[in-house]
């Protein structure tokens, strides 16, 4: 029997990975295990087992497309830590402590319910990041890798077209949440995108994606009360624009991963 090719597993598993992902959005995974539809822990099921699914088909795309951004030891893992780290601290931020704290809101839903959902946020950083960071903004990049200006047109572009997908929400939410959520995301994106070029591993950039939806979503999703105060807002404002400078600084500095190391 002839061996199959690794561009032909690539695409099998892709190919396996859509039809699945189909199946599951039109009769609903939890559906078929029985479970109760619009509960949260359907929703919680549908999202992680979908985003999952749509991960592994742009998985299986970047490692037939050959980018080296798959395996973490590529880059030594403190130093990667260390420039990550901001990233991190926008991600934790975004969880509302100081009306947690002050008892204005709470988490109502158990540690099982929490861990679905940890397990959900993730499962939607993977997919994304495989998606934007991976596919398409490599795919950018790779057009000109050691062309400062064409790295940033590469990130801005990619970002863009991240935040924009976004508008699909605008079937079940207000233009000014969606709007809203277009621009966080798109500096999210960015951010990402640095993280990328500058550790070579697209692993990090799941886990902060992940991290950062999860953050956010535990009170909306799994709790009750008020999520935005003044004190919130300040420290986020302030986080934000120290981010945002480092990125840019990150941007700047140095060299970045070369065609051979990461493309």
């Amino acid at each position: 029997m002839k061996r199959m090719s690794k561009r032909q597993i690539c695409l099998a598993l892709a190919l396996v990975s859509i039809i699945l992902l189909f199946v599951c959005e039109i009769f609903g995974f939890s559906s078929l295990l029985g479970l109760e539809e619009g509960s949260r822990l359907a929703i919680s099921l549908d999202m992680s087992v979908t985003r999952a699914l749509g991960g592994v088909a742009f998985l299986a795309m970047l490692i037939n497309l050959g980018y080296k951004v798959l395996d973490p030891k590529r880059s030594p893992f403190w130093r990667s830590i260390l420039i990550s780290l901001p990233a991190f601290v926008i991600a934790v931020n975004n969880f509302p402590f100081s009306t947690v704290i002050s008892g204005e809101a709470r988490v109502t839903e158990g540690a099982p319910m929490l861990l679905l959902l940890l397990l959900e946020c993730i499962m939607v950083g993977f997919f994304e990041e495989m998606a934007f960071r991976g596919v398409i903004f490599l795919g950018i990049l790779k057009k000109n890798p050691e062309s400062k200006l064409w790295q940033f047109l590469s990130i801005v572009l990619s970002s863009v077209i991240f935040g924009l997908v976004h508008l699909v929400n605008l079937l079940e939410s207000s233009p000014s949440a969606v709007f809203l959520q277009i621009g966080y995301s798109a500096l999210i994106g960015a951010m990402c995108a640095v993280i990328l070029l500058k550790t070579a591993n697209i692993w990090l950039c799941v886990v902060i994606h992940g991290l950062y939806n999860f953050a956010g979503a535990v009170i909306p999703r799994m709790g009750e009360g008020r999520v935005w105060d003044t004190l919130t807002v300040v420290l986020t404002v302030i986080v934000s624009l120290a981010v945002v400078a480092y990125m840019i600084i990150l941007f700047l500095k140095g060299k970045t991963r070369t065609t051979r190391e990461m493309l």
